[in-house]
């Protein structure tokens, strides 16, 4: 790997800030230290006309280091995926997930068995220590039946085997108290969707009943807060609350104390557009991200960004790419728990096997070596210093094959709030709080094409 080709030069308020994902270098250095360290980098080892920092800094760039490692092989999965059922009694005005076209499609007991039996045994060849499972949807706990079942075997065979079992559930928490209980008591991780206050909940994620949702998801919150789960908040933002992004991050800590808070940007639509509802300026969103964020830390708790700076380099940041494999109602094996359909649209396939009719567990080993080899084509990516972290994002809506070289808002906001977290990382609080007040100068590093150190003047 040639290190020169991924260190990255970022300009903050006339410095430079080094990063290097691989020699897990980040530092802040003035114009001419930057110059002579790209002089230096290019001239390897034999360039030796440096003395302090600058020395040292070029000592860590030009060691020796390995890409991550590429899935190959038998698969391996990250974890087991359950969609018990694509259907959700939810209509959300924002869903990705296909539950308002949905048939009343569940899982067969018996084929969430199978599941569970083929992940079960993989783990035990490999000699891993956990058995982890989780849960997608539409909305899982309508067929709570699948859950049940899955989460019994899954005990069952653990315990035969030695290992401990670890459940998360991605959840909307409109359900009667007793399914919610069930949760805290047998899961590791529940991850509820929360938009924030109920105008907005209810706005975002109306039921198909008509009935508002926010109640409900306040209820379930509270259940799960005071159970032995852990509970994962998520909050889709888009032009109704991103200026309540705060206010929500101190309401959720305040009053359910989650392990962790997620907020995500809304991604548009048609049917988005038709309801009115649109995606929040990038620069409004990652400036009330990075905002927010310091107030979690004043409760201890972390925000999460999915695509942020990583401590270690990742081709992928979701779950395509890491041999995960995602079980459909209809048996069908993926990488990912969107709907077959938009891969279509884009030209991707991510199923790599099925489960038989009789049970049986079929892996189609092409299919899974082109996901894992197509991973890693992101022309877009190949400039910018969250390539390792962010690693392209989703591989079906932000870096598709054919998706173009530009930057679109995902990629610009994730730039802006990566900076944010490398500053951060230095203790540099004050000149973050300079580039949050200078929003042109912070949208116009966002927009920069390439943050390559052999690309600096």
């Amino acid at each position: 790997m040639n290190i020169l080709q991924n260190t990255y030069l970022l300009p903050v308020n006339g410095k430079y800030l080094v990063y290097s994902p691989f020699a897990s270098t980040r530092a802040l250095v003035n114009k001419s230290a930057a110059l002579e360290i790209k002089k230096g980098m290019k001239a390897g080892a034999a360039f030796s006309d440096n003395q302090g920092q600058v020395e040292n800094l070029l000592i860590h760039l030009n060691e020796k280091k390995v890409l991550p490692e590429k899935r190959k092989g038998e698969i391996n999965p990250l974890f087991l995926g359950i969609i018990p059922t694509r259907s959700c009694n939810g209509a959300c005005n924002y869903c990705d997930f296909g539950a308002d076209k949905a048939p009343d499609l569940y899982m067969p007991l018996k084929r969430a068995v199978s599941a569970v039996d083929w992940y079960s045994g993989i783990v035990r060849k490999n000699k891993h220590k956990l058995l982890e499972i989780h849960f997608f949807g539409g909305e899982p706990m309508m067929a709570m039946d699948v859950v049940e079942t899955v989460v019994h075997r899954a005990r069952f065979n653990a315990q035969n085997a030695n290992l401990k079992t670890v459940f998360e559930i991605s959840t909307n928490g409109q359900y009667h108290r007793d399914k919610a209980e069930f949760l805290g008591s047998y899961f590791t991780t529940v991850i509820l969707s929360l938009d924030g206050f109920e105008p907005v909940q209810n706005a975002h994620r109306p039921l198909k009943n008509g009935r508002g949702s926010f109640q409900d998801a306040r209820r379930t919150a509270e259940i799960i807060s005071g159970s032995s789960a852990r509970l994962g908040l998520r909050a889709c933002v888009s032009d109704k609350n991103v200026d309540q992004m705060g206010k929500i991050a101190e309401w959720f800590c305040r009053e359910f104390k989650p392990f962790s808070i997620n907020f995500e940007a809304l991604r548009e639509t048609s049917e988005t557009s038709i309801k009115n509802l649109y995606p929040p300026d990038p620069v409004k969103f990652a400036v009330s991200l990075i905002k927010a964020r310091r107030i979690c830390a004043s409760y201890g708790i972390p925000l999460v960004y999915a695509t942020d700076i990583s401590m270690n380099p990742v081709y992928s940041s979701c779950p395509v790419g890491k041999d995960t494999a995602i079980v459909s109602p209809d048996g069908r094996i993926s990488n990912c728990y969107l709907m077959p359909e938009k891969w279509k649209e884009i030209g991707m396939d991510l199923d790599f096997g099925f489960i038989r009719d009789d049970n049986v567990v079929v892996i189609e080993k092409g299919n899974l070596k082109t996901i894992r080899n197509d991973i890693t084509k992101k022309p877009r990516c190949s400039r910018c210093f969250c390539r390792w972290s962010c690693a392209g994002g989703c591989h079906v809506g932000n870096t598709f094959p054919g998706a173009g070289n530009d930057y679109n808002d995902y990629c610009r906001q994730t730039r802006m709030i990566s900076l944010s977290t490398l500053l951060d990382s230095l203790g540099m609080d004050e000149m973050t709080n300079e580039i949050l007040e200078e929003t042109a100068r912070l949208e116009s590093f966002a927009n920069q094409s390439s943050d390559l150190l052999m690309d600096f003047m």
